[in-house]
């Protein structure tokens, strides 16, 4: 599995670097010091992911993988930063980061979190998690926007598609659907691709989002 290393920390970057060059499995093929390098290499070497910071100059860790995801969309975007309040984890999301974690990560949680989401899962650091579902609780019930289900939308989805979006919403994986359903690995993967071909969208996150804006589903976070 081919890695693209982004970061404006020189040490940092030589640590990662390290790290997954010593990782079997893994090839660094590039680094990059900003996110307009970051877009520019990754256009050039077609890494099978990104590992992404986000506060750095010329052009920020989001933007760069806005544009990412938009052209290379076959490389997966992980953002790995020091920065875990909303304001960077919902924009980078958003922009269609596969996943989010902080640079305290342990070493395994880092590899894991790779092969997450080459394996098109959601890989998310703890405390993100925590965050964003204490985002959710946080806010009073009158305040939220009210929410009614796009009878349009589920109208796309067969019924085994929906049963998928509604099992990632409770944070299942891939694996853990597959149990769930009674299918392979293989069929989930084959819904989910289904789903995000209906929604218009480029991967499960932001068919994940858009589920839950259309009132589809209430994600459910399980206990952390």
């Amino acid at each position: 599995m081919t890695v693209l290393v982004v970061d404006d920390q020189p040490l940092m970057l030589e640590a990662l670097k390290s790290f997954f060059s010593a990782e079997p499995g893994f090839e660094v093929i590039g680094t990059a010091a900003n996110g307009r390098e970051a877009v520019d290499r990754c256009l050039a070497i077609d890494p099978d992911v990104v590992l992404m910071d986000m506060k750095m100059p010329v052009m920020d860790g989001i933007e760069a993988t806005r544009e990412i995801t938009s052209r290379s969309p076959r490389s997966k975007v992980l953002a790995l930063t020091t920065f875990s309040t909303l304001e960077f984890v919902v924009p980078a999301l958003r922009a269609g980061a596969a996943g989010y974690l902080v640079k305290d990560a342990r070493p395994d949680e880092i590899i894991d979190a790779v092969n997450q989401v080459l394996n098109d899962e959601i890989a998310l650091s703890p405390a993100i998690a925590r965050a964003l579902a204490d985002n959710v609780i946080s806010v009073p019930d009158q305040q939220q926007p009210a929410r009614s289900a796009d009878t349009g939308l589920r109208s796309l989805l067969t019924d085994r598609e929906m049963e998928t979006v509604t099992l990632l919403a409770q944070g299942l994986s891939n694996r853990e659907i597959a149990e769930q359903m009674h299918v392979s690995e293989g069929s989930v993967k084959a819904y989910l691709g289904r789903v995000c071909e209906k929604f218009g969208v480029r991967d499960r996150v932001q068919a994940l989002i858009k589920a839950y804006q259309s009132g589809l589903v209430d994600p459910q976070l399980r206990d952390l």
